[in-house]
């Protein structure tokens, strides 16, 4: 019920009440509104004296409190899908305490569940939704999250089941790589700014903007077919509760790190602000340049280093919800934003390269030093109207930055002593806008409609090195080829747009007919421009590799000691595209009552291309259009209240990436790895089948073990070859490969408060790779595969009152071991050895608005460790090894 509100009456109303205060004591009544059976708290719930205006709304923890004067009342408690609480001659004298457990209403919920805000924050609402859910899904709520201190998305999935993150943030599940699973935000796909990643990093997404995390390893006909490892959903946050105002700050830092020296090469500016080149260096002829550089400043930083202390690190994170009613419909608002920053030391860390005899070609001592910034904003409005129907827009907006200084010292294999300072920064970003609306028709039709528009990029501007050698006791300029000083500058922009329109249609008691149309748009465009210092004729005398400014300057550009060369060839950039045109129809039917059967089929028009140049220049066209049906089942028995049987199989498709189908000599940045595409690579096709068990408790305790079998067909392998001496990377289409294994997942209740946790999973991979190539091995586990994966987590979470409470936790997380990089040239594989990792957090919440935590990461500091096979002497030789260090965070929250 809409009521229009008069100014004068209401602020004549408090005015009433204040007045009235001075003759009559005061009184509240406070306490918690529960789900009944699942215990979790009732977020929006009102509570209202029977027969007056005056009431309160449960907030996001359940929890309310009723102002009042001391008397007897009549209170009714009312929530969506849930029946009525009346409760009557509640006499209030000071403080009176009630708490209020709910039934779930089924008549109402048949009618109008569709319009209830569910809180799917916490563990045991989420674990409701997975017990019911169509699909087989694991998820991960925003209260569990800060409960274990996980502080991102990355952080989140590695603890699911046969989740784990490789180097440079690629998401392995279940053996299966980065090119096997999909993100979506809020359901709707998102881009990757990473040329070599299909996903984006997932920890550009912070905690404090997620409401939970869904992965689902199982596919149906109403998700893009592009995956058989997993799909994960990030859902952000909508207001659902009461009105609030939320401030948190934190401090803490690394222990190897805290107070120590820290370097830094010159930055133009700070990691706010994105380092541009001026665009006329770029377009400009060759021959203008060079006359240009000679006279002109062509970069606002040098290759100077700097020695600081390093200082705490810092976060905060500022959010707040409003609801309100507009012309008689409801209106939600939800807005935060956070900032934080992170520093990195590893000092004494080695890497070196072997021949096929076992001998050292090349090995370096390092030590390095990143800064990293990440910033995220949220917004979300919602707007609720005709008792069911609802519309929304959402905002996302990410951006991480990282400064990374390295000193490297060490022995290549001509027997040069060389030292090199190398500077890197890196910085993503995310802006997404996203619209979405639900309408009913009736009781049986429903129309789901949601579009969004992605924009992401990756800017890795001014990397630079120098490259210095010593010689008789001397430390000189290294000259080899007029390439090891030098700076690049590479940018990579996506826009993705996404339109998804779904009617369902309700007949039966539960059964439900589903049809939608969804399209894809992404396109893509990367440049890339490096420049090479010509040093032969500087023969400065060098006493510190830090100080440059001394001989790498103006001074010695203008009188010609230094020559600064512009490449920019045609290869350098390229643009691409993918356009998807997909339907679907599905069905949820019970044949019998226990037994849900989904059936479905999708069918896709892809166009997928690369223009691009080849290392000669000419302009080329690369395409990948192909039209695929995808069939999926998934059924679920339910054996009684606890205990169900679900069974999956699909058929997806794995596309090449962008750069994989293009056949030009590829090099993100300087140092990395050499990547030629290949024009005949072909879409690979997977077949997969998953089997699983579950039991819940009502309590939250709960077993779950899965088996599943996955054959791929046509897999696409990176492939080593060899030219001129060095390796290239590229791309085939295997025949075959294969994954399977067992999932066990178990959280169990040991005494009121305490609850223990742990999943597992062991596996089995191997692929087939064609002929042709320069691997050693030419059968192998999928690379990056750990044959097995665990975590296990003890929570104490004790309340002492509505408002006050503890929560402690100890996490523990193992990755076995996994190839790192393929051997070729008779080596074989670089495998990284298993990693053992123990987090502890802590909070204490002192009231309904104050809270502290103290959260300590990687306690056991264990080094991470890489071994090479030499089949010649049956050897596993160390190449490289580094330690991150010990972390630790104290912070407060506060909450209006």
């Amino acid at each position: 019920m809409s009521m229009k509100l008069d100014l004068g009456k209401v602020f004549f109303f408090i005015l009433l009440l204040v007045l009235s205060t001075m003759t009559a004591m005061a009184g509240n009544i406070k306490g918690t509104v529960l789900d009944k059976q699942t215990k979790e708290p009732l977020t929006g719930a009102t509570i209202q004296i029977t027969g007056t205006a005056q009431g309160v709304v449960a907030d996001i923890d359940g929890n309310y409190t009723l102002n009042v004067n001391d008397g007897t009342y009549t209170i009714t408690v009312r929530y969506i899908g849930y029946k009525d609480i009346l409760l009557n001659s509640i006499k209030v004298k000071a403080e009176t305490l009630l708490n209020f457990e709910m039934e779930s209403d089924a008549q109402a919920l048949g009618e109008v569940s569709v319009v209830a805000k569910k809180n799917l924050e916490g563990e045991r609402a989420l674990q409701m939704e997975r017990q019911k859910a169509t699909l087989a899904i694991e998820n991960l709520g925003a209260k569990e999250m800060s409960i274990k201190g996980i502080s991102n998305v990355e952080e989140g999935v590695k603890k699911i089941t046969g989740i784990s993150i490789a180097s440079a943030g690629q998401l392995i599940v279940r053996g299966l790589g980065d090119r096997y699973s999909t993100t979506t935000l809020n359901g709707l796909p998102i881009a990757s700014p990473n040329p070599d990643n299909k996903l984006i990093p997932l920890d550009i997404f912070p905690a404090s903007t997620v409401q939970n995390i869904t992965v689902s390893k199982v596919y149906d006909a109403s998700a893009f077919a592009d995956y058989s490892g997993a799909h994960i959903d990030i859902s952000t946050k909508e207001n659902v509760g009461s009105d609030f105002l939320s401030i948190s700050f934190n401090a803490g830092g690394k222990f190897n790190t805290l107070g120590k020296d820290f370097y830094r090469m010159d930055r133009d500016g700070s990691l706010f602000k994105t380092p541009s080149l001026d665009q006329k260096l770029i377009d400009m002829s060759l021959t203008d340049f060079e006359e240009y550089a000679r006279h002109n400043r062509l970069f606002n930083t040098s290759f100077q280093v700097s020695k600081k202390t390093a200082l705490p690190e810092f976060g905060g994170n500022i959010g707040f919800g409003k609801r309100f009613t507009l012309g008689g419909n409801e209106v939600s608002v939800l807005g935060s934003i956070g900032v934080s920053n992170d520093l990195q030391t590893m000092d004494n860390a080695s890497i070196r390269t072997l021949e096929a005899t076992g001998n050292t070609l090349n090995e370096f001592n390092y030590d390095s030093y990143s800064n990293e910034l990440k910033i995220a904003a949220l917004g979300n409005l919602g707007y609720s109207f005709r008792t069911s129907d609802h519309i929304g827009y959402t905002f996302f907006y990410a951006r991480n930055a990282i400064d990374t200084y390295m000193r490297r010292e060490g022995v290549d294999y001509e027997d040069h002593h060389l030292i090199g300072s190398n500077n890197v920064t890196h910085i993503y970003s995310l802006q997404n806008h996203q619209v979405n609306g639900k309408h009913y028709f009736g009781k049986q039709w429903d129309l789901n409609w949601s579009g969004s528009y992605s924009k992401t990029s990756s800017d890795e501007p001014d990397r630079r090195q120098v490259m210095f050698i010593r010689e008789d006791d001397q430390i000189k300029l290294f000259k080899l080829n007029r390439q090891e000083t030098m700076r690049y500058f590479g940018s990579l922009n996506e826009d993705e747009w996404v339109g998804d329109l779904t009617a369902n249609y309700r007949f039966g008691d539960n059964n439900k007919l589903q049809a939608g149309f969804t399209y894809k748009d992404k396109n893509r465009d990367y440049m890339g421009t490096r420049f090479y210092y010509n040093l032969n004729k500087l023969n400065p005398t060098i006493t510190d590799i830090y100080d440059t400014d001394s001989f790498l300057n103006m001074e010695n550009v203008e009188n010609g000691s230094i020559t600064i060369d512009r490449k920019k060839q045609p290869k350098d950039s390229y643009t691409a595209g993918n356009s998807i045109y997909a339907g679907y129809i599905a069905t949820e039917y019970y044949p019998v009552a226990p037994l849900l059967v989904n059936l479905g089929v999708r069918y896709e028009i892809s166009k997928q291309w690369v223009d691009y140049y080849t290392d000669g220049g000419k302009a080329e066209r690369s395409e990948l259009n192909k039209n695929d049906l995808f069939p999926s089942l998934n059924m679920k028995y339910q054996m009684n209240e606890k205990n169900s049987l679900r069974f999956a199989f699909s058929r997806t498709v794995t596309r090449p990436s962008f750069i994989e189908m293009a056949p030009f000599l590829y090099q993100e940045s300087y140092g990395s790895a050499q990547i030629r595409g290949n024009a005949d690579l072909q879409n690979g096709y997977n077949y997969n089948i998953d089997l699983r068990y579950e039991l819940f408790e009502k309590n939250g305790d709960m077993l779950s073990i899965t088996a599943y079998y996955k054959h791929l067909k046509a897999p696409i392998e990176r492939v080593q070859t060899l030219s001129g001496g060095s390796a290239v990377h590229s791309f085939r289409n295997a025949d075959n490969g294969m994954a399977t294994g067992v999932e066990i997942e178990f959280r169990k209740e040991i005494v009121k408060d305490l609850r223990f946790g742990v999943n597992g999973s062991y596996m089995y991979t191997n692929v087939k790779l064609p002929e042709g190539g320069a691997y050693t091995n030419s059968q192998r586990a999928l690379q990056g595969a750990s044959p097995y994966l665990a975590n296990a987590d003890l929570t104490y979470s004790p309340a002492f009152s509505n408002d006050r409470q503890l929560s402690v936790a100890l996490l523990y997380n193992l990755q076995g071991p996994r190839i790192h990089s393929v051997g070729i040239s008779g080596l074989g594989d670089i495998k990284q050895q298993p990693v053992h990792t123990l987090n502890f957090t802590g909070s204490y919440r002192f009231n309904r608005r104050f809270a502290v935590k103290l959260q300590v990461n990687d306690l056991l500091n264990q080094d991470i460790l890489f071994k090479q096979e030499v089949p010649t002497t049956g050897d596993k030789v160390e190449v490289e090894r580094f330690r991150k260090g010990t972390g630790f965070e104290v912070g407060f929250s506060y909450d209006l």
